[in-house]
């Protein structure tokens, strides 16, 4: 596969030194997909929900619930993204309960 490249920003970067963030609607990263691999490529937002959840209706269900999608670049995913972190919201919530 050609490099294909992308424009995130002020950066140019080749898709596959990006990764497209899921965030729940609380604004929490909760999933990371690679935006390309081998023959695979996910360069448009649309491509990336479809590869992540392949129906259409799960698509719909998680966009109606606030989730979203965002690309950036590995070195900005490795400084601000730790998926291993809890949400706080959840035990927030889980509290005012």
């Amino acid at each position: 596969m050609p490099d294909l490249m992308v424009r995130i920003g002020e950066e140019t970067l080749p898709l596959a030194n990006c990764v497209w963030i899921t965030w729940a609607p609380c604004g929490c990263p909760c999933g990371v997909l690679t935006a390309a691999y081998g023959d695979e490529a996910h360069a448009t937002e649309e491509q990336a929900w479809q590869e992540k959840y392949p129906m259409k209706r799960e698509r719909a269900k998680y966009r109606r619930q606030g989730y979203r999608l965002e690309l950036m670049g590995w070195s900005r995913y490795r400084a601000e993204i730790d998926l291993a972190a809890k949400c706080p919201h959840v035990k927030a919530k889980a509290a005012a309960s």
